[in-house]
């Protein structure tokens, strides 16, 4: 989507220079907010006064990253209880509170406590502890289809909300560029759904 998008905006904007990078978990908001990049695709929520939120672009379902002994991975789905009989990842804590407690609440929502384990940078760190068995992660669908691997295993949640994506850009940043980028963006989905 992101490469689409690049492409349509180049053909409205091709005076306009555009670069693809991949940013890791704990470098996406330092980078907006030093200006090293103009927008971000991310998952939501974001609520950051600095921090403009584009419209969610992708939806997808939710599931948990779990190693592939564990006992969840047999199973057709988990809840969002489930998570009080296991070890949850932690997010960065360069990423924004909304966001950590969104994929890494403390609590389920019947209340029962969450214990919380390691952190990661990375996404495939993430995946790299799961495998190794010290913890599990919610994740969209999409990290089964580009995140296969032997080691773990993605089990659908049976009642959690969707994850969403959208573009991120600093408010002060907010230029004319950003703007025609995030409405290509839109468009693109837009004309595939």
């Amino acid at each position: 989507m992101l490469a689409g998008a690049t492409e349509l905006f180049r053909q409205r904007r091709p005076d306009c220079e555009v670069r693809l990078r991949e940013a890791q978990m704990v470098d996406l908001m330092p980078w907006l907010r030093s200006g090293a990049v103009d927008l971000a695709l991310g998952t939501f929520p974001i609520h950051e006064s600095d921090i403009v939120t584009g419209p969610v672009l992708v939806s997808e379902a939710r599931m948990l990253a779990v190693p592939a002994q564990h006992p969840f991975a047999r199973r057709a789905s988990v809840s969002p209880d489930d998570l009080a009989r296991v070890k949850l990842l932690q997010l960065p804590d360069t990423l924004p509170d909304s966001l950590r407690d969104d994929r890494t609440p403390r609590n389920t929502p019947a209340g029962r406590p969450i214990e919380p384990g390691p952190s990661a940078s990375t996404f495939n760190e993430m995946l790299t502890l799961i495998g190794a068995g010290h913890g599990v992660f919610p994740v969209g669908a999409q990290a089964r289809r580009y995140y296969a691997r032997p080691d773990v295993a993605y089990v659908p949640f049976s009642d959690a909300q969707p994850l969403r994506w959208g573009l991120l850009w600093r408010a002060e940043g907010a230029t004319a560029r950003v703007h025609a980028f995030a409405e290509a963006a839109h468009d693109l989905v837009r004309a595939r759904t």
